[in-house]
């Protein structure tokens, strides 16, 4: 059982449709009558849940989506979309209150307020993260409580919702939703993610994927610009998604460093890149690589399910910690020149 804090639309609706996917899978399967059924499979701390896929989501599956000031009416329009297509037992709240009363204990402590108009940008991103910590807290709170609420016992699973890309790169914040119980997506890519969910959406007819399908990925956790969503995930990383995975599973499984990824990147992506480009996009991704890693080391274990996986726990155990790479930054500036040098 599951409660899903709000991260991207469509890393929740991933996770809630493998969820809804499982219900149906149950469902589909041959079960016996509900007189003197005893089967284990099709009963809730003890009670009988029935053949139904609809009414199984709604017993076993919590969603929540965490909005602020920041949150668009679209992601909005998207979580409310998928939990009526998935009968999931959902819910809406807001986080501002809290984000505004830790603000307050921190500023009554040093005496002066973060703000996003600040040119340090160390105030905007603290800013960023305490929403992102915050839904982490509540999802934890929702998970023990609800069913409380709803007069039943037992108690609910934290799922989490980084994926592989966030992961090599460290786009994510320590202790946000990336840190469950697990991660049912955790190591899949982004551009994996989105192939899913195309499947779905032909196969079992839920419409209101293809919004998300088609929705821009953001964090939604900076101020909107007229009404708009001005952050996005790609221009913050520098690197599109789809680039991200290309040059993800060259680092794994295909066990390729920094120069190696370049040499495999010129013969795949020049000249639609220049050399140059190409170098630029191997250097940013290994140096936010490089500073980031020792985030896998607090990261909700992941399902395992790709061989391209960074998990930390059960799979790549690799360094969190690494020194500069210099030595590979200059080696291929170097390539960079020779090959540049052979067009001429």
């Amino acid at each position: 059982m599951k409660v899903n804090a709000r991260k991207s639309n469509i890393h929740l609706s991933i996770h809630n449709v493998i969820s809804e996917s499982s219900c149906i899978l149950d469902s589909s399967a041959d079960v016996v009558s509900t007189s003197g059924a005893d089967d284990p499979a099709y009963y809730l701390n003890g009670e009988y849940v029935g053949e139904d896929p609809a009414e199984l989501c709604s017993k076993v599956l919590f969603t929540c989506y965490m909005a602020s000031e920041h949150s668009s009416a679209g992601t909005r329009a998207c979580a409310d979309g998928l939990a009526n297509d998935i009968n999931s037992n959902h819910s809406s709240v807001f986080i501002d209150t809290i984000v505004s009363a830790v603000l307050t204990v921190f500023s009554l402590a040093q005496g002066f307020v973060p703000s996003f108009s600040s040119k340090d940008p160390r105030e905007g991103l603290a800013l960023q993260n305490i929403q992102a910590r915050l839904r982490m807290v509540l999802a934890y709170l929702f998970a023990q409580l609800c069913l409380i609420a709803k007069g039943r016992t037992g108690g609910l699973l934290v799922l989490g919702s980084s994926n592989v890309d966030e992961m090599l790169v460290g786009y994510m914040t320590k202790y946000d939703c990336s840190s469950a119980d697990i991660n049912p997506i955790g190591s899949i890519s982004k551009a994996d993610l989105r192939k899913f969910l195309r499947k779905v959406h032909d196969d079992y007819g839920m419409t209101s994927l293809k919004a998300v399908i088609e929705s821009v990925p953001t964090a939604e956790l900076t101020p909107l610009v007229d009404g708009e969503v001005a952050q996005t995930d790609e221009a913050e990383i520098g690197l599109t998604y789809d680039e991200l995975s290309v040059i993800g599973q060259l680092r794994r499984p295909h066990g390729l460093g920094p120069y190696g990824t370049f040499l495999a990147l010129c013969s795949m992506w020049h000249p639609k890149f220049s050399y140059e480009q190409i170098e630029e996009k191997v250097k940013r991704f290994f140096w936010r690589y490089r500073i980031n890693r020792h985030k896998t080391t607090v990261a909700t274990p992941a399902y395992h399910a790709t061989e391209y996986s960074p998990d930390d726990h059960r799979n790549d155990h690799r360094p969190f910690l690494y020194p500069d790479m210099a030595y590979q930054f200059e080696k291929i500036r170097l390539k960079v020149v020779e090959l540049n040098a052979s067009k001429r």
